[in-house]
């Protein structure tokens, strides 16, 4: 008969904080602010609650959930932290990392990719074996360990560290590597936010590989320019123009990143479903585009007849 674990034995216990490792630290995301936070709460109001550990050979434990707390507690000179002990192997430890922070959405794209990935690649995991563990789809399982493959090795350290928001991570991945690190250079050095880096990455996708130096050697200048651009817009245009012409300028950049959304995107890696609604959607897609582009041509071809005159 198999042994029945008593309630009690699954009760938070104190451990000493030199027992405790952090194998799978790498799968998260240092964020200095959560840091801070966690340090000044547990100063004021000690340990609300436990962190979570699997249970080791020779008396040690690997920490599951609980990083910011842990950090906080050796900062603090702590000698125990409160702990939920688990039994778990490698692999469902790892799963267990996902299970206990999806519930409060405490853990974002990119450290799902890490736990994705880690599964894939170092523990031999099938993306089929991958998608039952975590009960999403395989598609899902693709999209996260993209996501990661397509990332520098410079890029996804910074944003480990907490030296770079996922968000300005995730436009990065839309690069070459090797641009990649260029403009991480420069987001460093300038500060830059998301939406600036969102208009640089926008800018080295839809220009010609021969103008990609010269954008990534100043990209502030890219940006001045732009914003040049806007105001004099801005200024020189009765209100129906203005709105007409960001309509129209809105169109060119969607149908920009489309194009590239898909020429970069196998669709054979979605399931059925979810191939037909995209293949519907490209169909109704260059229906509209063939009505605008009508529309589009009259009205230069109305402007040039009449120039002529």
């Amino acid at each position: 008969m198999a042994h029945q674990r008593s309630a009690k034995e699954y009760e938070p216990v104190e451990i000493p904080l030199n027992k405790i490792s952090e194998r799978f630290g790498h799968l998260r995301i240092i964020n200095p602010q959560a840091d801070k936070s966690m340090l000044q709460s547990m100063e004021k109001y000690g340990q609300m609650t436990p962190v979570v550990v699997s249970r080791m050979q020779q008396g040690s434990y690997e920490l599951l959930d609980g990083f910011k707390r842990l950090r906080a507690g050796r900062a603090l000179s702590l000698k125990t932290l409160n702990a939920r002990v688990l039994d778990l192997g490698i692999r469902a430890a790892k799963v267990a990392i996902m299970q206990l922070n999806r519930a409060g959405k405490s853990i974002n794209s990119m450290e799902e990719a890490l736990v994705v990935n880690s599964l894939y690649h170092e523990d031999g995991l099938s993306q089929v074996e991958i998608a039952v563990l975590l009960g999403r789809h395989k598609s899902w399982v693709c999209r996260r360990i993209s996501l990661i493959e397509r990332l520098s090795d410079e890029v996804k350290e910074s944003i480990r560290l907490g030296l770079l928001p996922v968000s300005i991570g995730e436009e990065l991945a839309k690069l070459q590597r090797s641009n990649q690190d260029e403009l991480l250079k420069k987001i460093h050095k300038h500060h830059l936010t998301w939406r600036e880096t969102r208009k640089i990455v926008f800018a080295l996708q839809t220009s010609f590989k021969s103008m990609h130096a010269d954008i990534l050697k100043d990209p502030c200048r890219l940006l001045q320019a732009e914003d040049s651009v806007a105001m004099i817009t801005v200024r020189i245009l009765d209100p129906i123009a203005r709105q007409l012409h960001q309509t129209i300028l809105n169109m060119d950049i969607d149908c920009l990143k489309a194009a590239f959304a898909i020429s970069t995107t196998e669709l054979g890696q979605f399931s059925e479903r979810e191939e037909q609604l995209l293949v519907s959607c490209c169909k109704q897609a260059v229906s509209s585009i063939d009505q605008a582009k009508q529309e589009l041509l009259k009205a230069v071809n109305a402007y040039e007849a009449g120039d002529k005159k």
